[in-house]
């Protein structure tokens, strides 16, 4: 029987610090607050009425960046730096134990899977960072943002999961572990920062690092 882990990738198997002080630095420079900056740069990233209707991860970022010039009264001083913004989020590196751990999971004749709500046009530099192969499902593939239904759906269908054979594994509780319950679907959360679930949703398993899931799969 085939046996599958999907994942999400930004925040669980990536680090996304040297993406949030480019964010901050940008601020900085502008002559704005950067730590405001960054504040309102993520709140726009987690608002899933900010990809209703579907667009491109990368329009998306240059979105972000022209609702930071509007919150801050500026012309485009963040826009500028959209290029910048993507070289950065090309240039994402794993968390210590990630890739490790991704050779441990092959090695249990694991297929893993990337669902990530981002484009080609970044997601090649990202997975080649993992050194491992991978499955790569993008929000671009799908035309779909989780925690759309959608791509969990057409991922699914695609593979065809179910409860014996599928591990879903990632950081975002609102993106992933919600979804994951709506779906059915056995879930780990990475809960890296030791947050407490914002609802009623709960994961199957709770870790707080990627490595802490090979006993739960032995």
């Amino acid at each position: 029987m085939d046996k599958y882990l999907t994942f999400d990738c930004y925040g669980t198997l990536l680090n996304e610090d040297i993406l949030y002080k480019k964010v901050e630095q940008i601020g900085n420079e502008i002559g704005v607050d950067g730590k405001q900056a960054l504040k309102k740069f993520i709140e726009y990233r987690e608002d899933p009425s900010n990809v209703h209707p579907y667009v491109d991860y990368d329009l998306f970022t240059r979105n972000n960046l022209i609702n930071l010039d509007y919150q801050f009264n500026l012309n485009h001083k963040f826009e500028e730096y959209y290029v910048d913004i993507l070289e950065a989020h090309r240039n994402l590196k794993p968390f210590p134990e990630v890739i490790s751990t991704l050779k441990e999971f092959l090695e249990m004749d694991y297929k893993l899977i990337i669902m990530s709500n981002s484009a080609w046009s970044l997601m090649k530099n990202n997975s080649d960072a993992l050194k491992v192969p991978f499955d790569v499902w993008t929000a671009e593939d799908v035309h779909a943002h989780k925690p759309d239904l959608h791509f969990f759906k057409a991922v699914q269908e695609h593979y065809n999961f179910t409860q014996k054979n599928h591990i879903h594994i990632a950081q975002g509780y609102d993106y992933d572990i919600v979804p994951c319950e709506q779906m059915e679907w056995k879930s780990i959360w990475v809960n890296r920062f030791q947050e407490k679930p914002y609802g009623s949703a709960r994961p199957t398993y709770e870790v707080t690092k990627l490595d802490e899931i090979l006993p739960i799969l032995k």
